[in-house]
């Protein structure tokens, strides 16, 4: 009997131990000294890299605000090329039509010319011979 009750009190002093809560500290715990550094370190380069991501991503926000300002004015030069283009293949169309009328008043005044000297010709003609039958008449 003593064996039994012996038994049951080991039994139930093993329970209430299992079933005590154990508390541990996590505020310290044992790395090795050389692991304490690194993770120190990559917690150093961590904060360093946020800061870093925060300072690009308002760089790339900006860049993003340039390139929009930057498309605006070459559409707005693409469409500025577009009716200075037009303006000059009109100028082009209008030297080309005053040309043409160079051209076309060129030959009327050569006609004229070769008119003005035939008239001339044919009336210097005539005079010279009303003046020939005025004299010798």
């Amino acid at each position: 009997m003593k064996k039994l009750l012996f038994i049951i009190l080991f039994l139930v002093s093993f329970i209430s131990y299992g079933q005590k809560e154990l508390t541990k500290d996590t505020n310290y715990t044992c790395l090795p000294n050389n692991v304490a550094r690194q993770v120190l370190r990559d917690l150093n380069e961590l904060d360093r890299l946020k800061k870093n991501e925060v300072l690009y991503v308002n760089e790339i926000k900006e860049l993003e605000k340039k390139t929009v300002a930057q498309d605006s004015t070459i559409s707005k030069l693409e469409q500025r090329d577009k009716v200075n283009l037009a303006i000059i293949q009109s100028t082009e169309e209008k030297v080309k039509l005053i040309k043409e009328d160079n051209e076309l008043l060129r030959k009327e005044i050569k006609r004229i010319n070769i008119k003005t000297n035939i008239i001339e010709i044919v009336s210097g003609a005539i005079m010279s011979t009303i003046i020939y039958i005025q004299l010798f008449k």
